[in-house]
C-alpha cells in the first residue's frame, strides 16, 4: 500500500460480498431457495447485481462472492469469482476466509472491503467517494473500518454506533449498540452522535489478522486450512457468530466514517415499499395483476387473472412460492408465520 494515505491504491484493494441468508424476510418473493439478493425487485433489479456495479466501480484488484455452494449459480457472473464456505458459520467466519483469501491475493499490505449482497444504495459515485474516505481514515490511524448510516428515524431493526474524537476523516468508534427499543432509539438519536451499522467494513489486512488473532483464535488457520488443503474440519468446529459481535465490538482499534448516501437492506416490506416508484394512488409493485381502488399499497401479482380491489397500506405478494396479504403496519410481524410454513409446521 502507497505510504502517501491521501491516496489509496485500490490495485491492493479486495472486495468480498457476502452472500447468504435464509430468505424468509421478504417471503413469498424471495425463498431459500431463491435469496432476496437475486430476486427482481421490479424496477429496482436485483440487489445482487447492484452491488456488484458498486464494487467493481472502485477499480479493485478482484471481486468475489463468499458463500455456500448452493449460491454458486447465482453468483457466478458480473466477472466476479465464487469463494465456497464449506458450511455457514455466521460473518464471523466469512470475514475470516474472505481476509486469508485476500491475503494470498494482494497480500499482507492489502485492504478487504466487505459488502451485505442486499443493500441497495442507488448512487454508486457517493459510495466510492466514502469507501475511500474512510479507506484512508483505515491507513492513517492503523484501524480497522465501519461504514456508519446517518439515522433517518429511531430504528429499531439496526444497531447502532456510537462516534468518539474526531480520526482523520472519520471518527473512533467509541461503543457498538445493539439493537434498541424504540424509546432508546430516541434516547439515542437526541444525542447526536450516533450511525446506524451497516454492516459494511473495511480492513487493512494485516491489522485485520492480528485482531482476529487476538479475538477470533483459530478463525483465520481455519481459513487457511480450507484454502489449501480442502479440509473443512477446523472451519466446521468454528462458532458461528457475527464478526460484530465477535470483533468489531471487542477491538479497540475501529473508525468509522459517515455516509451520507441512500441506503437500503431492504429488509422489511416498508423499506422495499418506500423505494420503490409509485403510481398516482401511492401504490407500488409490479406484476400482471389488476388494482382497483386501492391506494398507499405495495402489490406484486403473477397472474393477470389476479384483482386486488379497495385496501389501503396493505401487503399483497402472490408468487409461486405463496400469497401473503397483510397491512403495511403489520407485516414486520410474520416471520414466526413463515418460518412454521418452510418447516411444514
Amino acid at each position: 500500500m502507497q505510504n502517501n494515505v491521501n491516496t489509496v491504491n485500490t490495485k491492493k484493494l479486495y472486495v468480498s460480498i457476502l452472500a447468504g441468508g435464509q430468505g424468509t424476510r421478504l417471503w413469498p418473493i424471495s425463498t431459500p431457495q431463491y435469496p432476496k439478493p437475486f430476486v427482481a425487485l421490479g424496477s429496482a433489479g436485483t440487489l445482487f447485481d447492484g452491488t456488484l456495479t458498486r464494487a467493481w466501480a472502485l477499480q479493485p484488484h478482484c471481486v468475489v462472492t463468499i458463500g455456500a455452494g448452493g449460491l454458486r449459480t447465482f453468483c457466478d457472473r458480473g466477472g466476479a469469482d465464487f469463494l465456497e464456505e464449506p458450511a455457514g458459520r455466521n460473518t464471523a467466519a466469512a470475514v475470516a476466509l474472505a481476509g486469508a483469501h485476500a491475503w494470498s491475493k494482494v497480500g499482507p499490505d492489502g485492504l478487504l472491503l466487505i459488502l451485505p449482497a442486499d443493500h441497495y444504495i442507488p448512487d454508486a459515485g457517493d459510495f466510492t467517494r466514502t469507501v475511500l474516505c474512510l479507506a484512508r481514515a483505515c491507513l492513517e490511524k492503523t484501524a480497522l473500518g465501519v461504514m456508519g448510516i446517518r439515522p433517518s428515524g429511531p430504528e429499531t431493526a439496526y444497531g447502532y454506533i456510537e462516534a468518539g474524537e474526531k480520526a482523520g476523516e472519520g471518527f473512533r468508534v467509541r461503543r457498538f449498540i445493539e439493537k434498541p427499543d424504540r424509546p432508546k432509539a430516541e434516547a439515542l438519536l437526541r444525542q447526536g452522535n450516533v450511525s446506524w451499522n451497516s454492516g459494511m467494513f473495511l480492513y487493512p489486512l494485516s491489522i485485520l489478522r492480528e485482531e482476529l488473532s487476538t479475538h477470533c483464535p483459530g478463525y483465520w488457520e481455519a481459513s487457511e486450512a480450507w484454502l489449501e488443503t480442502g479440509n473443512p474440519d477446523a472451519y466446521l468446529a468454528l462458532d458461528s457468530i457475527s464478526v460484530d459481535y465477535a470483533l468489531m465490538e471487542k477491538t479497540s482499534k475501529v473508525v468509522m466514517v459517515p455516509a451520507d448516501f441512500i441506503w437500503s437492506d431492504v429488509g422489511t416490506f416498508p423499506s422495499l415499499y418506500a423505494l420503490l416508484p409509485k403510481d398516482e394512488d401511492g401504490n407500488a409493485g409490479w406484476g400482471p395483476g389488476r388494482v382497483e381502488e386501492c391506494s398507499g399499497c405495495l402489490i406484486v401479482t403473477r397472474k393477470r387473472e389476479t384483482i386486488v380491489r379497495g385496501l389501503t397500506s396493505h401487503v399483497v405478494i402472490e408468487t409461486e412460492s405463496g400469497l401473503l396479504v397483510v397491512s403495511l403496519a403489520k407485516s414486520e410481524g410474520i416471520r414466526g408465520a413463515v418460518e412454521a410454513i418452510l418447516s411444514g409446521a
